[in-house]
């Protein structure tokens, strides 16, 4: 069938709205998908330049994407045509992890979502004037297009009253932030936390602690936008610091908290230094969690003696540590609740207009992107 799609041609190029065929001839375990919403998240952008990972150009990317289950494979048991779904990560199912509910950990998590294509590399996507094949399942999904091909068990099906665009932004970002604070660092009611980067990511984070009875008493933002600092603080952070004026680090951290350093920190971007300024920080048995990725080559150190000594974690920590069909009714709930606003951070775009809204972002003018097919 000929789709619309979101195109990257080679690393760096522009994103290219065009026509492309789908091969939608629908595997057992397939869905077909019409996608009405698609979020825009910092690793689409990254990966649009990503010269590492030539096999991925051309391509589609997008994995936060939102829509109506069109048709299902002979297989398919967890959804129904006609279901509203939240497009997330693919798994397999059936290893250890995903049986624990950890399915962000599959044994063949990579292969799924960063394996060039379906999980034996065919691609569905082609250009219909040459033939010439197009990657897609970037995150088991390339949902930068209007029809996609997605497995059963990438699919959370929701209730069919919510908005596609306040839907698609659960299914990487919004997600990530708040599974890593409430999944991955569960803070304690006496306990200090920090969030660098109040992005998507890290402001979910931070108004995830809105759901617990007892958040922390110290919740620390980070960034250099000071309009992301306010929002922070209007989502329930006590400190904002913007780190272009107060550039030290763990100084800050260590005045903020009278001396004792931070119990829990979570770092969204990805840089070696911000995650060695975060352990000096951490106080004992402190935990430093990494969600963000920038430079695939970027490597973190630390001093293993200071480790040892004050019991300090640091973590990764993979799309919030989330069991996806369960979490985020959760947090559909909460946003119903007025306990997890959210969607205070979209602004919608339509899906030709990919390159006003990659600036939008870049420039923070806009937090949380979202694409509407239609």
């Amino acid at each position: 069938m000929i789709t619309d799609a979101i195109v990257v041609s080679s690393p760096g190029a522009a994103f290219q709205y065009q026509q492309v065929e789908l091969n939608d001839n629908l595997r057992p375990d397939e869905t077909l998908v019409r996608i009405k919403a698609t979020g825009v998240c910092h690793t689409d952008l990254n990966f649009s330049k990503e010269a590492s990972m030539p096999d991925l150009f051309p391509g589609v990317l997008g994995h936060e994407g939102a829509g109506i289950v069109e048709r299902v494979g002979s297989g398919v048991t967890k959804v129904a045509e006609g279901d509203h779904v939240i497009v997330v990560f693919s798994c397999c199912g059936e290893c250890k992890y995903c049986e624990r509910k950890q399915s962000s950990y599959c044994d063949v998590w990579f292969q799924y979502n960063f394996g060039i294509g379906r999980l034996d590399g065919s691609k569905t996507f082609s250009n219909p004037d040459n033939g010439k094949r197009i990657t897609s399942h970037f995150f088991g999904q390339s949902s930068f297009a209007k029809h996609i091909l997605v497995s059963q068990n990438g699919l959370v099906k929701v209730d069919k009253e919510i908005p596609f665009e306040r839907l698609a932004p659960l299914g990487c970002g919004v997600m990530t932030g708040a599974g890593a604070m409430l999944n991955v660092l569960s803070p304690a009611s006496d306990e200090a936390v920090v969030v660098v980067g109040a992005g998507a990511v890290g402001l979910s984070a931070i108004m995830a602690l809105k759901t617990l009875e007892k958040p922390p008493r110290k919740i620390i933002a980070v960034d250099i936008v000071a309009e992301r600092l306010e929002l922070a603080r209007s989502f329930g952070a006590t400190h904002g610091v913007n780190s272009k004026h107060r550039p030290e680090l763990m100084k800050v951290l260590m005045d903020i908290t009278d001396g004792r350093g931070v119990n829990g920190a979570i770092d969204t971007t990805g840089r070696p230094a911000i995650v060695k300024e975060l352990i000096h920080s951490a106080a004992r048995k402190g935990k430093v969690v990494t969600v963000g990725v920038g430079d695939l080559s970027a490597e973190a150190s630390a001093n293993i003696f200071e480790l040892v000594n004050a019991g300090v974690s640091y973590v990764g920590c993979n799309q919030g540590d989330c069991y996806p069909q369960e979490f985020l009714p959760k947090l559909l709930t909460a946003n119903q609740q007025g306990k997890f606003p959210y969607d205070q951070l979209i602004k919608t775009y339509s899906a030709k207009k990919i390159e006003e809204a990659a600036h939008d972002i870049h420039s923070g003018k806009t937090v949380k992107a979202v694409l509407v097919w239609d």
